[in-house]
């Protein structure tokens, strides 16, 4: 028998980690489609959403927008994109977190709904569960 060892694991190893539990959730979940997408300025990446759906919600992971880049609506234009895409892949609704100091007003702002708010989270933060309607 061998010598299990913990380990802090590598981004690769992290995507490993996740593929396999996609892997198990497949007979339970409906196929989880990809709704990342980034903008690029001259080829750099400026700005980009990671999210993903499971069965009809769409799960925003991350949001980031650079900082010299901030108040000129890239957010806005990717976050409705992926809603858009996401509507007409028929997903019926979108759930995200962010934190107090990240934005929550933003997300306000664009119709989100607040469903939990632990306060603090982590010293005087909060963190914020939202979720939209699509349909």
């Amino acid at each position: 028998m061998s010598d299990l060892e913990l380990v802090r694991s590598s981004q690769e190893e992290c995507e490993y980690v996740h593929q396999r539990l996609q892997e198990y959730n497949r007979p339970y979940m409906d196929e989880s489609m990809d709704f990342s997408f980034h903008i690029e300025d001259g080829g750099r990446i400026v700005a980009g959403i990671v999210a993903e759906s499971t069965m009809d919600t769409l799960e925003v992971a991350f949001l980031f927008v650079d900082e010299a880049y901030r108040g000129r609506g890239l957010g806005k234009q990717l976050l409705l994109h992926v809603e858009d895409e996401a509507r007409r892949k028929g997903m019926k609704r979108v759930l995200l977190n962010t934190y107090s100091f990240q934005a929550p007003g933003f997300y306000r702002a664009m119709g989100y709904d607040e469903l939990l708010c632990i306060d603090p989270c982590f010293g005087n933060c909060r963190q914020h569960f939202f979720s939209k309607m699509l349909s």
